[in-house]
């Protein structure tokens, strides 16, 4: 039992001191009753290009949002998400990373 506990703790330690953002492509916001969705896209399914795309899923707007694209900088996609949500968060709205997928 004591040694099934050490394990644990061991994968939960390895689990968080990867990269987040080797994992982190897409975060969905909330406040109140609204939903907002920030999702890195790689239409080729390589690092570039690469889009970020913003969606408002709960107030009336349908249609997904193109914010940025990048052609030549494989971080600038990542770089304007994470300040998006630095953004939204700083203005009261509570943002959690999600998993979709992830270029290897």
């Amino acid at each position: 039992m004591h040694l099934t506990n050490r394990m644990v703790k061991i994968l939960v330690v390895a689990m968080f001191s990867v990269p987040v953002s080797a994992y982190a492509d897409s975060w969905s916001c909330s406040s109140e009753n609204n939903v907002r969705e920030i999702n890195i896209e790689y239409p080729n399914s390589t690092p570039l290009p690469c889009h970020v795309v913003y969606k408002k899923l709960t107030e009336g707007f349908e249609d997904p949002q193109i914010l940025w694209t990048a052609h030549h900088d494989d971080t600038y996609c990542e770089e304007k998400a994470r300040g998006l949500v630095v953004r939204l968060e700083e203005s009261g709205w509570v943002c959690a990373e999600t998993i979709k997928a992830t270029i290897q």
